[in-house]
């Protein structure tokens, strides 16, 4: 993994609440690869899957990776009931 890879971990319970710490989080990781760690996700809400969407479509129009590693069973079946699994990564692909 390069030296400017980010790493986040998602919170077990991914709220409206919980948006405002992922949205910062992708804040502080724009301009570097980012590995977001799902492995302890047990609830995913509407407004984070959006937010994840966006943000993988958003690194990858700028040329960067944004990986979701470690996904729990809860959050990539969330995220297949969204059709969002696996996430898009480039634009149009939502």
């Amino acid at each position: 993994m390069p030296a400017d890879t980010a790493i986040f971990a998602l919170p077990p319970v991914l709220t409206f609440e919980a948006c405002e710490d992922l949205h910062a989080a992708l804040t502080r990781a724009q301009g570097s690869d980012l590995v977001i760690d799902g492995r302890d996700v047990s609830r995913l809400g509407g407004l984070a899957a959006q937010i994840l969407a966006t943000a993988s479509v958003a690194w990858a129009a700028n040329g960067q990776h944004l990986t979701l590693a470690n996904a729990s069973d809860d959050l990539r079946n969330a995220l297949e009931m969204l059709a969002l699994w696996p996430l898009p990564e480039k634009q149009g692909a939502l």
